[in-house]
C-alpha cells in the first residue's frame, strides 16, 4: 500500500532504536555491556549487612534489565486458548475454496510477503529441526485469525486466509489448478509448517497451551549449527536457546514470594528487600490504594495466567524499612490480612555459610490481623473518647469467635443454641457464654453490641439469621462499630464436641507441665474452669487457640485470672435497643462518643482507667453492698478529706504510657528496649509514691475500695527495682542491643562474641605494622563513608609503585587512593561475623529476659488494674463535682423516685438551662406511667432521663437532680423509634413488635420498661388494640416499672381502669391567647391526659408549604372531597385534621350498630358516648359482643 517492500535495515543492538525488525527476532542475543564499564578490578565486598543486601537486590535488577533488553519490544508469539470446535469439518467445507488466496488487502504485511516470496524446496529443513528458531519467530498470521478467539460463527472469515490442503484447488482468481500445482504447493506447506510452526491457526492445536494445564517441555532435538533459508533471510544467524512456554523465568526473590503466597493466599505479604519493604502483584495494588504509594505496573496474578505472559515481572510498590508498623496499622484497619516476610539471615553470616550464592532466606515472620495487633502500644483504638469518626465500641479490640447449632421451631418460632468466646489480645480479658436465642436473635445483639469485636471467627455454618445479623453488624460503617469488621470462618468437623475438649485439655496440661510452682495451683483451677465449660463455648475456645497459635498469641489464655462469664447476673442488664437508644457509647447523630453517657462520665486520666469506666457504665452493679462501698469512695475523693489524693491525682496526669497493652507485650515477647524502659519506670514511680503498707486499712482512707486499691500499689517495688538493676538504662533508651545488660550479668555467649571482636580489632592494629613496612613510611587507618579501616596512599607514582597488586582499592579522590588488604578483608569479615553472632546473641538474651518477667505479670496487671480502679472512682467524684449533682439512695424495693432530674447529656449540650422534672414509680404501687402530650414537647427526652439516672447511680456515680432514690434494677428495656430490617426482611412494624416481644418474655418486676409509641405502624385500630393488650400485660402480669409515651388519648382509660397502678400525665404547654393555632412547649411533666398532639405546629417548623398548612384565598370545601379545576379549592391539613377526627367517630359508631337488632340498647350506648372525650372503642366493641 504505497510502503516499500524492501525490508528495513535492523539496528545494530537494542540501544539504536526503540522498535526491530522481523530479522531482529531471529537474531541471536547478546548480553549488553555497558559503555564505560571499568572490568579491571572486581567491585569488593564491604564487610556489612547493608552493602551486601544492596549487592543482591543490585543483583537482582540487572537480571530483571538483561531480561528486559533480550525481550522482543515490538511483537511476541501469543499463547491463547485452545479453542475445541465440534464442527470443524463443516466449517472448512462452509468456506469457498476460492477465498483462501483472494482479498489479500485483509492479510497482514508479513503474511503477504511470506506469500511472494516463496522458498525454494530444496533449501527447506525436515520437521525437528531449527526448533529454537520456530520459536523465536513472530506470529505472522495471528493478526488475520484473531488471535482464535472469535466466535465459531466468524470461523469462515478467519479460515479462508488460511492453507487448506484437503479443500478443491483453485488458484487465485477461483480456476481449478494441475494436480501437479496442487502437490507442489501441499509440499511447500508441509514444509512451511514444519520450519516455522502453524501459529494462531484455529485447526492447529500444537503448541498452545490450555489455562490450568502445565506447558509441556520440548523435546530434544539434533545439533543443527547451520541455520535455515528463512532464518538466513531474516537475518537469523546461530541456534539459540528456545525462550520456555510459559513465560520467562522469575527471579529467586520472586520464586520466594509465589511459594509463600501459595502458603497464605488471603494474606497481603510485605518482604523485606535489603532497606526496603516491597508489595508484589495484587497486593502492590491493594497498598498503592490504602497507603496512597506508587506501584510499579507488572503482573497481578501470582498463578502464571497466560492474560499476563506478556509481562516480565511482578507489579510492585515499597515503604521504607522505619515505617513499617505505621503503614501496617493503615492496612490492618482497612480490614486487611497483613502478613510480615523478614530475611532471617545476615550478610555475613550467609557469606561464611554454604549458601553464599543463594538468595536471603526469607520467612514470614508476623501475622497481624485488626483483632491481633499489638505491635504497637496505642495499638489501633488508640484514645477511645477520640474515637469520633469509629465511636468507643469500635476500640474495645475484641476478636470474638462464636458457634451456634438449631435450637428447633421454625419461623417465627426458630431458635438457636449459640456458644461465644470473645478475646482481647491487647489485655489479656477473656469473655465467654453460651445460650439460646430466639427468632428476633436480640440476645446475640446484645453481646455484639456490649463487646463491640472487631474481627469475628466463625465456627461452620450459623442458622440463616444469625448470618445476616453477623453480616449486618460486621459490614455497618454508621450504626454499629464505625467501620466494617473482619470475619475469618473455620470448618466445624463433625467430631468437634469430642476433638474440642481433647484440644483445650492438653493445651492447658502442657503448660502445667512447664508452669513453675507459684502459679501451678492457678493453672490447676483454670484447668479445672475449662473442663468445665460447655460445649459449644469449647468448640470456640479451641478454634481460637488454634486461629491465635499462627500469629503467636496463644499464650493469652495462659492468664488465670480473666476468664468471666457475660450471663453472671451481678450486673444489670442492658440490650443492644438500649446501648443505641439510651445513646450509652454513642450519639445517635454522627455516632461518635460525643453526647454519650460513657462522654459525660468520662474524666479519667489513663487508657486503662479509660478502659475500666467504659465497662462499668456498660454493667451497672446489681449487689447493693458492692454498689455503696463505690458511691462511698466517690463521696471521699469529692469531699478531698485525705491528704493522698493530690499525690494520686498527680501520679495519674503524669502516666502516659499504656500500662496494660504495655504488660502484656512484655507477655507475648513483644516488646521492644524502649517500651521496657518506660513500663518498668513507671511501675517503679506508681510502687514509690507511696510506702508498703500490711494492712490495708492503716492506708489512710475510709473507703474499702480506696484502702485495697491503694495498698496493693507498693507491692510490686522489689520486683520493678530488681528488674531495672539489670540492664543500662542509657543504652535501652537508645535501643542498644550490644551494651543492654550490665556488666558481670551471667550470658557468657555475649560475653565471648564481644571478646572475639576485641581480639580481631588488636590484629588490625598488629597489622599496621606490615603495612607500614611495605609502603615503606608511617600510615593510620582511616574511615570513609562508613567504610572503616583504610589505607590511604597518595596518587603519586613511586607511592602506588609500593602497592602490591592484591591489595584492593576501596575509593580514591585526585590526591589518593584508598585500599583495604587481603588482611584487612579477612579480619573484617571476622568481626562481621563475629558482630551478627553477637545480635543473635543479645536478642536471644533478651527474649529470655522478657520471660523472666511474665512470670510476674499477673502481680504487675493487678497492680494496674487497681490504679485504674482509683482513675474511674476520681473521674466519677469529677462529675459529682459538678452543681446540682446529689448523691443517690439505695433501697432493696424495685422503686424510682427522682425529684427535679435532668437529662445528663442534653443538659452539658444545651447553651440554656434545662427544665427539670419528677418522676415516682413503685413496684408494688404506682407502677405505670401513660405519657402523653404535643409532638416536639420532651416526652422522649423525659423517658430517656429517667433511665439515664437509674444506670447512673447503680454505675456509682452522682445523679442530676436534687434527691434519687433508686432500688436495685435488674434491667432497663427500650422500645423506641421506628426504623426497618431489610437484612432481615423485616418491616417497620414487625421489628417494633419483635422487640416488643422479647421485652415481655425478659423483664421482671424488678425491671423498668420504657416503649415509646408502641402501635403508630399500623392503623389505628390495629395500634390501639396493640397497645392496650401490651400496656395490660405489663401491669398485670409482669408488675414492670412502665412508661408509656403515646398519642392515643384513648390509653388513658388505664388510669380509670387501674388507678393504684397507672396514672396519667402529659407534657405541659400553653396556647397563644390570640386565636391562632401557636403553642408555647413548657417541658414540664403535669398530670392528666393531652387530647392533642399539635401535629401541625411542628409541620410549620419543618416548613411545609403554608398553602398546604392553611390553605389559599379561596373557602376550602367543607367535605373531604378532591378539588376541581373549578372550585379552585384545596382540602387542606386543618380541615382535615378536625374533619378526620368527627368522621372517624361517626365512621366507627355506624359500623359497630350496621345490622344489628337491638337499636334500642346500641342508641343508648352511643348517647353514651357522644362526647369525644367519653369515647371509648374498646369498652363499645365489649358493649356490642354482650349483644
Amino acid at each position: 500500500m504505497g510502503k516499500s517492500k524492501t525490508p528495513r535495515k535492523a539496528p545494530n543492538n537494542a540501544s539504536q532504536g526503540s522498535q526491530r525488525t522481523i530479522s531482529s527476532f531471529f537474531a541471536p542475543t547478546q548480553s549488553p555491556v555497558k559503555a564505560g564499564a571499568d572490568n579491571s578490578h572486581p567491585t569488593p565486598t564491604i564487610g556489612k549487612a547493608k552493602p551486601s543486601e544492596e549487592k543482591e537486590n543490585e543483583t537482582a535488577d540487572q537480571e530483571e534489565n538483561e531480561r528486559e533488553l533480550d525481550s522482543p519490544p515490538l511483537t511476541r508469539r501469543r499463547t491463547t486458548r485452545k479453542r475445541v470446535l465440534e464442527d470443524v469439518e463443516d466449517a472448512e467445507q462452509a468456506t469457498d475454496d476460492d477465498d483462501y488466496y483472494s482479498k489479500p488487502g485483509t492479510t497482514s504485511i508479513a503474511t503477504k510477503k511470506l506469500r511472494r516470496s516463496p522458498q525454494p524446496a530444496a533449501n527447506l529443513e525436515p520437521e525437528g529441526k531449527n526448533q529454537e528458531t520456530r520459536e523465536k519467530a513472530p506470529n505472522f498470521l495471528a493478526p488475520a485469525v484473531a488471535f482464535q478467539t472469535k466466535k465459531v460463527a466468524d470461523a469462515g472469515k478467519t479460515l479462508k486466509y488460511l492453507y487448506n490442503p484437503f479443500a478443491d484447488a483453485t488458484d487465485l482468481d477461483g480456476e481449478p489448478v494441475d494436480p501437479t500445482t496442487k502437490r507442489r504447493r501441499e509440499k511447500l506447506h508441509e514444509r512451511f509448517v514444519q520450519k516455522l510452526g502453524k501459529p494462531g491457526s484455529i485447526l492447529d492445536t500444537s503448541g498452545v497451551e490450555v489455562e490450568g494445564e502445565a506447558p509441556e517441555h520440548d523435546a530434544e532435538e539434533p545439533e543443527d549449527d547451520e541455520p535455515g533459508p528463512i532464518a538466513k533471510r531474516f537475518g537469523g544467524g546461530t541456534k539459540g536457546k528456545a525462550p520456555p512456554k510459559g513465560g520467562k523465568k522469575l527471579t529467586p526473590l520472586e520464586r520466594q514470594v509465589v511459594d509463600i503466597k501459595r502458603k497464605n493466599p488471603d494474606t497481603l505479604l510485605v518482604v523485606e528487600v535489603g532497606y526496603k519493604f516491597r508489595f508484589f502483584g495484587e497486593d502492590a495494588r491493594i497498598a498503592s490504594q490504602v497507603l496512597s504509594i506508587m506501584c510499579i505496573p507488572g503482573k497481578m496474578r501470582f498463578d502464571e495466567h497466560l492474560s499476563e505472559a506478556h509481562l516480565d515481572k511482578f507489579a510492585s510498590a515499597s515503604i521504607p524499612t522505619h515505617r513499617l508498623h505505621v503503614h501496617v496499622k493503615r492496612l490492618v484497619t482497612a480490614g486487611h490480612k497483613v502478613g510480615v516476610v523478614r530475611q532471617v539471615e545476615t550478610a555475613a553470616l550467609k557469606a561464611a555459610g554454604d549458601n553464599r550464592n543463594a538468595p536471603f532466606e526469607r520467612k514470614l515472620t508476623n501475622l497481624y490481623t485488626k483483632g491481633t495487633y499489638i505491635d504497637d502500644v496505642d495499638g489501633l483504638d488508640g484514645d477511645l473518647a477520640a474515637g469520633a469518626g469509629s465511636g468507643g465500641a469500635a476500640g474495645t479490640g475484641f476478636m470474638l469467635c462464636i458457634t451456634e447449632k438449631p435450637g428447633g421451631g421454625t419461623g417465627t418460632d426458630e431458635r438457636a443454641h449459640v456458644g461465644i468466646v470473645a478475646v482481647q489480645p491487647a489485655t489479656g480479658d477473656v469473655i465467654y457464654d453460651e445460650f439460646d436465642d430466639g427468632f428476633m436473635r436480640s440476645e446475640i445483639e446484645t453481646r455484639l453490641l456490649h463487646i463491640a469485636p472487631c474481627e469475628f471467627l466463625i465456627v461452620g455454618e450459623l442458622t440463616k439469621a444469625t448470618e445476616k445479623l453477623v453480616s449486618h453488624l460486621a459490614g455497618s460503617t454508621t450504626t454499629v462499630f464505625g467501620d466494617q469488621i473482619r470475619i475469618e470462618r473455620v470448618e466445624h468437623k463433625r467430631d468437634a464436641k469430642i476433638l474440642a475438649p481433647s484440644h483445650v485439655t492438653k493445651f492447658y496440661a502442657d503448660k502445667l507441665k512447664s508452669a513453675d510452682s507459684p502459679d501451678a495451683a492457678e493453672s490447676n483451677r483454670l484447668l479445672e474452669l475449662v473442663m468445665n465449660l460447655p460445649d459449644l463455648v469449647t468448640i470456640c475456645l479451641s478454634a481460637l487457640i488454634t486461629h491465635l497459635s499462627s500469629y503467636g498469641l496463644e499464650h493469652i489464655f495462659d492468664l488465670t485470672k480473666y476468664f468471666k462469664s457475660f450471663s453472671a447476673r451481678s450486673h444489670m442488664l442492658l440490650n443492644g435497643n438500649t446501648l443505641s437508644s439510651l445513646e450509652i457509647y454513642r450519639n445517635q447523630t454522627d455516632f461518635s462518643t460525643k453526647g454519650s453517657l460513657f462522654w459525660t462520665l468520662d474524666r479519667t486520666k489513663t487508657k486503662f482507667g479509660k478502659r475500666q469506666l467504659r465497662k462499668w457504665v456498660g454493667r451497672p452493679l446489681l449487689h447493693k453492698e458492692r454498689l455503696e462501698e463505690r458511691i462511698e469512695a466517690v463521696e471521699e475523693i469529692k469531699n478531698g478529706e485525705s491528704p493522698k489524693l493530690e499525690p494520686l491525682k498527680d501520679l495519674l496526669s503524669k502516666i502516659s504510657y499504656d500500662l496494660e497493652k504495655g504488660l502484656i507485650r512484655i507477655y507475648y515477647g513483644k516488646c521492644s528496649r524502649p517500651e521496657l524502659l518506660s513500663i518498668l519506670q513507671t511501675l517503679n514511680r506508681i510502687a514509690n509514691t507511696f510506702p508498703l503498707i500490711e494492712n490495708p486499712e492503716d492506708a489512710g482512707f475510709n473507703s474499702k475500695i480506696l484502702n485495697r486499691a491503694l495498698a496493693n500499689l507498693p507491692l510490686i517495688k522489689e520486683d520493678v527495682e530488681a528488674y531495672l538493676d539489670v540492664f543500662n538504662h542509657a543504652q535501652a533508651a537508645k535501643d542498644d542491643k550490644y551494651d543492654f545488660f550490665k556488666d558481670g550479668q551471667n550470658y557468657e555467649a555475649i560475653d565471648e562474641h564481644k571478646t572475639g571482636i576485641v581480639g580481631v580489632e588488636c590484629d588490625l592494629g598488629k597489622h599496621l605494622n606490615a603495612i607500614e613496612t611495605t609502603l615503606k613510611r608511617k600510615v593510620t587507618y582511616v574511615s570513609v563513608s562508613g567504610i572503616e579501616y583504610l589505607v590511604e596512599v597518595s596518587n603519586e607514582k613511586n607511592a602506588l609503585k609500593s602497592v602490591p597488586a592484591t591489595w584492593v582499592k576501596m575509593s580514591g579522590t585526585r590526591k589518593v587512593s584508598r585500599f583495604h588488604t587481603p588482611e584487612v578483608t579477612n579480619l573484617l569479615r571476622k568481626r562481621d561475623q563475629h558482630k551478627e553472632s553477637l545480635a543473635v546473641e543479645c536478642n536471644r538474651a533478651f527474649a529470655g529476659f522478657l520471660t523472666e518477667i511474665s512470670t510476674k505479670y499477673q502481680k504487675f496487671r493487678d497492680c494496674v488494674q487497681s490504679l485504674a480502679t482509683l482513675d474511674c472512682l476520681i473521674s466519677l467524684a469529677a462529675v459529682a463535682n459538678q452543681p446540682g449533682y446529689v448523691k443517690p439512695e439505695f433501697t432493696e424495693e424495685p422503686c424510682i423516685e427522682v425529684r427535679e432530674g435532668r437529662h445528663p447529656m442534653v443538659e452539658q449540650l444545651l447553651l440554656d438551662a434545662y427544665v427539670p422534672n419528677d418522676i415516682h414509680l413503685f413496684s408494688d404501687k404506682q407502677r405505670a406511667m401513660i405519657i402523653t402530650g404535643p409532638n416536639m414537647g420532651g416526652k422522649s427526652s423525659f423517658v430517656r432521663q429517667v433511665a439515664l439516672i437509674a444506670i447512673m447511680a447503680q454505675v456509682g456515680s452522682y445523679v442530676p437532680a436534687s434527691m434519687a432514690r433508686v432500688g436495685m434494677l435488674d434491667a432497663v428495656f427500650t422500645r423506641m423509634g421506628a426504623f426497618d430490617n431489610m437484612m432481615a426482611g423485616e418491616s417497620t412494624f414487625m421489628v417494633e413488635l419483635s422487640e416488643t416481644s422479647d421485652i415481655l418474655k425478659q423483664a421482671t418486676n424488678r425491671s423498668l420498661v420504657i416503649l415509646d409509641e408502641l402501635g403508630r405502624g399500623t392503623s389505628t385500630h390495629d395500634g390501639v388494640a396493640i397497645a392496650n393488650a401490651v400496656l395490660d400485660y405489663a401491669i398485670t402480669e409482669l408488675k414492670s416499672m412502665c412508661l408509656f409515651v403515646t398519642h392515643y388519648p384513648l390509653l388513658a382509660r388505664f388510669g380509670e381502669r387501674y388507678p393504684e397502678n397507672a396514672t396519667n400525665a402529659h407534657m405541659r404547654f400553653e396556647e397563644a391567647n390570640d386565636g391562632s393555632e401557636n403553642i408555647t412547649f413548657l417541658y414540664q411533666i403535669g398530670e392528666g391526659v393531652a387530647h392533642r398532639s399539635y401535629g401541625l405546629n411542628v409541620a410549620r417548623l419543618a416548613g411545609l408549604p403554608q398553602r398546604c398548612i392553611e390553605g389559599d384565598s379561596h373557602t376550602p370545601s367543607p367535605n373531604l372531597t378532591p378539588s376541581t379545576p373549578e372550585t379552585n379549592t384545596h382540602p387542606v391539613a386543618a380541615v382535615k385534621s378536625s374533619q378526620l377526627e368527627k368522621e372517624l367517630k361517626e365512621r366507627q359508631t355506624t359500623k359497630c350498630f350496621d345490622g344489628t337488632t337491638n337499636n334500642t340498647r346500641a342508641k343508648t350506648i352511643l348517647s353514651a358516648t357522644k362526647d369525644e372525650e367519653d369515647f371509648d372503642p374498646l369498652q363499645l366493641l365489649a358493649s356490642i359482643e354482650n349483644l
